[in-house]
């Protein structure tokens, strides 16, 4: 099994090894947040205050990653809510080049996967000063392998006292997310505001539908009023015979429960290899 290696991990080995050098990497949120520092908002701004044209953008990535989500979290005793968060601070909303295609690394883990690596340059504090070095990270399939990654460290990692090193996170040992959030705070991130903005990204989004399993979420979006489905930039959909017109807010589960098809096969029809459309894409549905 590939080591699972993440910033934060990182940070504590150098940490109990050498207490005057620390390693700190720009690609993810674990230390530090350059990536998204453009896209998140100060934690008192109102959501209606987001630009609708970066409201739309935003929403579209959530709703292309939700099912990965839920479906991984509900299988893992994790809140798909969190690691959605996690997910949009981390890649500063699937934006970066880690996250993007061909890699759909959402998370920042280091090493390879199943024999897959692509090398980013990667800014480290070392010996008091800035440097760039180039890293291994881990290149995935599509978002749902990045997620179960993701699930696995949160699930096995282990800590030098024996115990499992987020167990805090988990919903059987939580009476809610915000717990989770608290408890990954000091542990996958040193950033002391990092359970805040997971809150705030879970609050204005509404990421607590996805909390319910992949059933609710697609019912909870259908019983939106018109109002609320127009704030996420909701147009009309089109369908036309055996084809269906994306329009935003849609998600490929949803999809392929309207029409009655899985969602491996709807994505073996239109080529698709990883849970990302886009609004006006076309897709075969039968």
């Amino acid at each position: 099994m590939d080591e699972i290696k993440t910033r934060s991990s990182r940070h504590q080995q150098k940490t109990q090894k050498n207490n005057h050098k620390r390693m700190v990497s720009v690609i993810g949120t674990s230390l530090v947040f350059l990536p998204i520092a453009g896209n998140l908002l100060p934690l008192g701004v109102q959501a209606t205050e987001v630009e609708t044209q970066g409201a739309v953008s935003q929403q579209a990535f959530i709703d292309s990653i939700g099912y990965s989500a839920a479906s991984v979290a509900d299988a893992n005793d994790l809140y798909a809510s969190v690691m959605i968060a996690q997910a949009l601070l981390e890649s500063s909303y699937g934006t970066s080049g880690l996250a993007a295609a061909p890699n759909y690394n959402l998370f920042g883990v280091k090493g390879s996967y199943g024999g897959q690596t692509v090398y980013m340059p990667t800014a480290e504090y070392l010996n008091s000063e800035w440097v760039t070095v180039t890293e291994p990270f881990r290149s995935y399939p599509s978002y749902t392998e990045s997620f179960q990654d993701h699930a696995n460290v949160l699930k096995t990692t282990i800590a030098s006292s024996g115990d499992y090193h987020y167990s805090g996170v988990w919903k059987s040992n939580t009476t809610s997310y915000m717990d989770a959030t608290a408890a990954l705070a000091g542990r996958y991130a040193t950033d002391p505001n990092y359970a805040s903005k997971l809150n705030w990204l879970i609050s204005t989004y509404g990421l607590t539908a996805y909390d319910s399993g992949s059933t609710v979420v697609t019912t909870a979006y259908e019983n939106q009023t018109s109002s609320d489905q127009a704030a996420i930039g909701q147009s009309s959909a089109t369908v036309a015979g055996q084809t269906y017109t994306v329009a935003s807010g849609d998600t490929l589960w949803g999809i392929a429960e309207k029409y009655g098809v899985s969602v491996d096969q709807l994505m073996a029809s239109n080529g698709i290899t990883a849970e990302l459309i886009t609004v006006g894409q076309v897709l075969q549905v039968a």
